[in-house]
């Protein structure tokens, strides 16, 4: 049998409606499309959807971790591990410019994976700290953005943080705080100087994941941008980059859509792959 392609729709809040197109099987047979969270081995990394007819939906009320899901049909009587659902037509016109209501905000993308299959892509996160309009002067980025499940208070920052540390080392991650500044409706900014986090030689690429600490003491909020319809930002928004003596920043999204900044060595083959600018 061939794989099953599933058309879906998503909404602003949070559902996702998945129709089967074609023959999925034995009409009379019960079959279910089955959502497996990549790198999961627990009963909570698998979620269920019974096919009612052709269709079937993943409720906003049911609770689906942060992570990968591919989606599988499986039949009654077939393959308990399922075939692979193609994507068909992606309605996600609902996802952008999202504003979450009370709780923990929780995203769902539905999106095509790279080898053809259907996935899906899950956020939960509280609070949750929305990047928006980055601006790029004087050799630094002011970022602007919302703050939800969480209110800057005094003494507010802005982290940078470099690598993870270790126990068994005694080391600890690079950091550099500036200012947060807060605004209505949780709005805040902050201007992140590229200078301070090249304060030794850039001798390979590094990484600085940025943070909001909304007050001291208060858990760090990762930043990132993910209330709109791109399950990757990795490779789709890029920004010019700050050219300086024996290196480059730039700010960047991870694959994961969190907010960072790189720096480069200011070698020939650096400065061609990191000319381009923002879509």
């Amino acid at each position: 049998m061939s794989a099953p392609t599933a058309h879906c729709a998503a909404d602003a809040a949070g559902n996702i409606v998945l129709d089967l197109a074609g023959d999925p099987g034995d009409p009379g047979a019960a079959s279910e499309l089955v959502l497996r969270r990549r790198g999961g081995r627990t009963p909570a990394d698998e979620v269920r959807l019974r096919l009612t007819g052709r269709r079937a939906v993943l409720d906003h009320g049911t609770p689906v971790a942060e992570g990968r899901w591919d989606i599988v049909h499986v039949a009654e009587h077939g393959d308990r591990e399922g075939q692979p659902v193609r994507p068909g037509a992606r309605d996600v016109r609902a996802l952008v410019d999202r504003v979450p209501g009370d709780g923990p905000v929780t995203v769902r993308v539905p999106y095509p994976t790279a080898d053809g299959r259907l996935a899906v892509r899950s956020w939960v996160r509280s609070p949750h700290a929305e990047a928006g309009a980055i601006h790029l002067a004087d050799g630094a980025m002011t970022v602007r953005g919302v703050l939800y499940g969480a209110e800057p208070g005094h003494g507010a920052a802005a982290e940078a943080r470099c690598g993870t540390g270790s126990r068994e080392s005694g080391t600890a991650p690079r950091t550099h705080r500036v200012p947060l500044t807060g605004g209505p409706g949780g709005g805040f900014g902050f201007t992140l100087p590229y200078a301070a986090l090249a304060g030794r030689p850039v001798t390979a690429r590094q990484f600085w994941d940025l943070w909001l600490l909304p007050s001291p003491g208060a858990p760090a909020v990762r930043l990132a941008r993910i209330l709109d319809d791109v399950w990757d930002r990795g490779n789709v928004y890029v920004y010019p980059a700050h050219r300086a003596d024996g290196w480059l920043a730039a700010p960047c999204y991870s694959g994961d859509n969190n907010l960072r900044v790189r720096l480069d060595p200011a070698g020939p083959a650096v400065r061609g792959a990191t000319s381009r600018t923002a879509p």
